[in-house]
């Protein structure tokens, strides 16, 4: 294979990489919306105790992740608590902050 096919075949793969990454962006962002909406739309008793639930979930799979020394994992439910905890911030009507 010549360097120019090589060229070409990479740069075909960085076309579906980004266009992954783009459909996935929408994707979350879509999910982000409609969980936001729906606990907005709870009742404060239901959508608070969902909250717990959920920040309970997170700090458990945590405390998992430092136990067997997973880096990657750590990172990436730190990630995915930061979204949460914006998320649960717009719910309840709160201008959203950083934990």
């Amino acid at each position: 294979m010549s360097h120019s096919e090589q060229l070409q075949e990479l740069l075909q793969r960085v076309a579906a990489l980004e266009a992954r990454e783009k459909a996935l962006s929408a994707a979350s962002n879509a999910y982000q919306a409609i969980i936001t909406t729906m606990l907005g739309n709870m009742e404060k008793t239901e959508r608070d105790r969902i909250i717990a639930m959920i920040d309970q979930a997170h700090e458990i799979a945590y405390a998992r992740a430092i136990q067997r020394s997973n880096e990657p994992q750590k990172q990436k439910i730190k990630q995915a608590d930061d979204v949460a905890q914006r998320m649960f911030m717009f719910a309840q009507g709160k201008a959203a902050q950083p934990r």
